[in-house]
């Protein structure tokens, strides 16, 4: 179920983001000539006027295919995407970056209005149960959340900790919290442990009305775009590591474990990948936007005389491969983390 949660958000950003780059071609007057979701054979394939709608087997990118990018023979139509004015292929390039960005506001504000927005405090649960330990004998569950032991508030996984080792061997009174109703049980640490895998999520408020909750909403989108900024920043000049980098596992496990969570969790963490999806894009890499992108700001500086298309594409060709070669490593690192535990 958590991979199935997982791939579905990651299909709903990707869906955005090129139905980004779908509308601001259509509004430009590009041809498009498919839209495709997904990489691999075709799950489904639909076609209306003239443009190839696909959900493909491999739900870890996607693409919008324009008139122009693969037809020489289409050199001269008004509608070939090379064709059209400047600023009009700027704004089909960026599109996808701000659906992204609208997209993170859009989640947040309904998170925001339903749920209210994380705050510092954590609540603390039981992730996990260990079979045949003292919790399960005890009927503690996965997904129960912590609230106090011996009567002390949990308000971290460090003061459960601390209580479960100082009372080995002692039944300690936990009051948990379950389908929104306060549950107690006596369970007896063995060995200073109680057999539960500690996990936390976030406590939620809400900023009160529609217009504060959307206002905080669009602030918490410039956060977090600017933590994936200084992110990249760290990366680049060192501090962070290349082996700390998560690819496709790692974010599939991420993603369906705060699925596990609530839907608030996952509607945050849906907000966060939107966020990266869109920064991450514009990263002025051939084979990204920011890289297309980057081309087109050549073509303004040098007074509308363009790279030619045959050198381009050989350049994001050699962007692709690297950024294939890139996701490739860091899938290997996620598996090997993932058999290392």
């Amino acid at each position: 179920m958590n991979i199935i949660m997982a791939l579905l958000a990651l299909g709903i950003l990707i869906f955005i983001h090129e139905l980004g780059h779908y509308w601001a071609a259509r509004a430009t007057g590009v041809r498009v000539e498919e839209f495709a979701i997904g990489f691999g054979p075709p799950l489904v394939r639909y076609r209306k006027n003239n443009i190839l709608y696909r959900l493909n087997l491999l739900p870890l990118g996607g693409y919008v295919k324009m008139l122009g990018e693969d037809n020489p023979e289409a050199a001269e139509a008004p509608d070939n995407f090379n064709n059209r004015p400047l600023l009009a292929r700027m704004l089909v390039i960026l599109a996808g970056v701000i659906m992204n960005f609208i997209g993170a506001i859009v989640i947040l504000t309904v998170m925001f209005n339903l749920y209210g927005a994380p705050t510092d405090k954590v609540n603390t649960h039981a992730f996990g149960v260990v079979p045949g330990s003292p919790a399960q004998v005890a009927g503690i569950q996965a997904n129960d959340i912590l609230k106090r032991i011996n009567g002390v508030p949990i308000d971290s996984p460090q003061v459960f900790i601390q209580q479960v080792q100082a009372n080995n061997g002692k039944p300690v009174t936990l009051e948990i919290l379950r389908d929104k109703q306060m549950v107690t049980l006596q369970v007896t640490p063995v060995n200073g442990k109680v057999g539960i895998e500690i996990g936390t999520s976030p406590v939620y408020q809400s900023y009160g009305s529609f217009a504060a909750n959307t206002s905080a909403a669009i602030r918490q989108t410039g956060e977090l775009a600017r933590l994936v900024v200084s992110g990249l920043g760290q990366l680049v000049t060192g501090q962070f590591a290349f082996k700390d980098l998560t690819g496709p596992v790692g974010i599939i496990e991420v993603t369906g474990q705060a699925s596990q969570l609530g839907v608030p969790s996952y509607l945050h963490i849906m907000a966060l990948l939107s966020v990266n999806l869109g920064v991450l894009n514009l990263v002025p890499i051939p084979g990204l936007d920011g890289g297309r992108f980057l081309f087109l700001l050549i073509e303004a500086i040098r007074r509308g005389k363009r790279l030619s298309l045959e050198r381009e594409a050989s350049i994001n060709l050699i962007g692709i491969l690297f950024l294939l070669g890139l996701m490739v490593i860091v899938t290997f690192q996620d598996v090997f983390k993932l058999i290392a535990r």
